[in-house]
């Protein structure tokens, strides 16, 4: 998924099937005017020396966004 800010800033997030279904839930509740303005995502890559981190995005500052889907072949 790749989420477009108003400053132009593009956020890309390698998410579940669910993960991306939480995300559209929520988003769709906020444009009803229902949830939280922010919306959380936990980052397992580049985590550095943390323990855990976690970005959060503010509805109010989301422009657009794209969801990408891709098959991991075993």
């Amino acid at each position: 998924m790749t989420i477009t800010l108003l400053n132009e800033v593009q956020k890309e997030y390698d998410l579940s099937t669910e993960e991306v279904q939480a995300f559209l839930t929520w988003f769709d509740e906020r444009t009803k005017g229902n949830g939280l303005e922010e919306y959380a995502f936990e980052k397992t890559w580049n985590k550095g020396p943390f323990s855990n981190r976690t970005e959060c995005i503010i509805y109010s500052k989301i422009i657009m966004f794209e969801v990408d889907e891709y098959v991991i072949e075993m």
